[in-house]
């Protein structure tokens, strides 16, 4: 029995069309990502990272100053609101702020939201609010007659 075995020979054109396709594949998947990483999220925090940087210390300074008051700040949201109470130290409610707030998904711009919080009583504050499901972040500023300023962070999941 005899195999006979056909060969095929590699030409320049054949190698050619190899390394063509094989840096069109990566240069169309990086082209690719490059258009959906700039058409979602620009990224950007704040405008100039220096001029921010300048104010470090005494931001610093006020967060270390809210957290010495030892207020008892509880948040929470269900799927049209989000909502904030406020105590002091010694759990008297505090029902004089004025607050305010920015709804936003971690990773896009496109949902953001201004929330204007209304006193609820009891030391609750309460802002309407879309909430679709996934990661949010809301952060709100507080002034008051005759209490410190108050400005938080506050992270949350919304589930489907």
């Amino acid at each position: 029995m005899s195999m006979t075995s056909i060969e095929k020979e590699l030409k320049g054109g054949h190698v050619l069309a190899m390394i063509i396709a094989f840096f069109g594949v990566i240069f169309g998947v990086n082209f690719l990502l490059a258009y959906l990483a700039n058409s979602t999220w620009s990224g950007l925090v704040v405008e100039n990272g220096y001029v921010a940087s300048q104010t470090f210390n005494s931001d610093l300074a006020k967060a270390r100053a809210q957290e010495s008051l030892g207020w008892n700040v509880a948040f929470s949201h269900d799927k049209d609101s989000v909502k904030i109470s406020f105590a002091d130290a010694r759990g008297a409610k505090i029902e004089t702020l004025n607050l305010t707030g920015k709804l936003q998904r971690t990773v896009t711009d496109k949902q953001d939201q201004v929330l204007v919080f209304g006193w609820m009583g009891s030391g609750l504050y309460s802002a309407p609010a879309r909430l679709a499901p996934g990661l949010w972040e809301v952060e709100v500023d507080g002034k008051g007659d005759g209490v410190a300023d108050y400005h938080k962070i506050f992270r949350f999941v919304v589930n489907p």
